[in-house]
């Protein structure tokens, strides 16, 4: 496995530009899974094995194949193997291919295997999304999912469900003047301060959802004024993120923040929804809960959103589980654990070979 992520690691692949990654494995899993049948759709990729079994279930590994931190050459230092994506989430992709090429005479006895590959996750709107698209060309493929593990970084815990992420703009109207004749306008950002003042209160609301805390959260992400030294800003905006838990439909949502903001009746104040990914219900059925028995690592909730959303509004059960660690994601050096990949692939292994 060490070795396959290496390969995939020295191969640079940020969003937007992961054909080349796609290409070695594409050619990995040509070279050595037996008579597999994939497809490949805007430089994403499905990998069946085993798809005349039709009585056995269908187990699905899903990952993207975008980074986020800029490319260098990976390296070993003691236990940690350094490279742009290995945590988020290279390392378990690796861990797919390699599990299962060393195992399919095992592993096929017992499931049909998918391995689902796509492009486009990282800092993208969900229409955006490779899965999204493959979603939308091959629905009659995720249809037939019984379990779907998606491997996102969770330092080898099982997180179930996933929150639903809310972007709105909030923007404060004032009227721009000199700095030194303030007097001649309107300061819009002291005219935001209510606003500022009321979100650093608001405290996480907890939601207790198949034995696992999510949390609602809402935040000020980003926010700007017109540029000026010497001028008084005429306009400050920013962008306000809610993530939501598994108990709250998308409208909602929206309803929630939208009328969080207007109950302000801060003046100059105006509020629009950007975008809203939903958040991923847990669909519970044997095979899941057999599969967490089996892999008998902690379940928590996935604090975060993933496409175990999009999985799941296709009612496939599925859960996030990978040996990425989370503090990693995104960091410039990032790193991943070789031990904590290792027993990844063992309990990967046990999973696949005795459901």
């Amino acid at each position: 496995m060490i070795k396959l992520l290496t390969e995939m690691l020295s191969i640079p692949s940020p969003t937007f530009h992961e054909q080349e990654l796609t290409a070695f494995i594409k050619k990995f899993a040509e070279d050595n899974f037996p008579q597999p049948e994939i497809r490949e759709f805007k430089d994403c990729l499905i990998i069946e094995l085993g798809k005349e079994n039709t009585h056995l279930p269908h187990i699905t590994m899903v990952g993207h194949s975008d980074v986020v931190p800029q490319w260098f050459k990976p390296y070993i230092e003691d236990d940690k193997l350094y490279g742009a994506g290995g945590s988020d989430m290279l390392a378990a992709e690796a861990a797919f291919f390699r599990i299962t090429a060393d195992n399919h005479e095992d592993i096929l006895k017992r499931a049909r295997i998918s391995i689902v590959i796509y492009s486009r996750e990282e800092g993208t709107k969900m229409e955006d999304n490779g899965l999204y698209d493959l979603i939308g060309e091959y629905p009659d493929f995720f249809k037939s999912i019984d379990l779907a593990i998606v491997g996102e970084p969770t330092d080898n815990t099982i997180q179930i469900g996933c929150c639903g992420s809310l972007h709105a703009r909030v923007v404060s109207t004032g009227m721009a003047c000199h700095s030194a004749r303030p007097w001649n306008g309107e300061n819009a950002f002291y005219k935001a301060l209510p606003f500022i003042s009321a979100m650093a209160e608001i405290e996480p609301v907890k939601h207790e959802v198949f034995g696992c805390d999510f949390f609602d959260v809402l935040s000020i992400t980003e926010e700007s004024c017109t540029p000026g030294r010497t001028s008084i800003p005429g306009r400050w905006e920013a962008n306000v993120n809610f993530r939501y838990a598994p108990v709250r439909t998308p409208q909602e949502a929206e309803d929630y923040v939208l009328n969080f903001v207007n109950d302000l009746k801060v003046d100059g104040l105006e509020i629009n929804i950007k975008d809203n990914s939903p958040s991923g219900t847990v669909h519970e059925s044997p095979l899941f809960a057999r599969a967490c028995d089996i892999l008998a690592f902690p379940v928590q909730a996935k604090q975060a959103w993933t496409d175990v959303a999009q999985l799941s509004a296709m009612g496939v059960p599925c859960f996030n589980f990978g040996p990425g660690l989370t503090a990693q994601a995104h960091k410039d050096n990032e790193y991943c654990s070789i031990s904590l990949i290792e027993d990844y692939g063992k309990q990967l292994k046990l999973l696949l070979t005795t459901i």
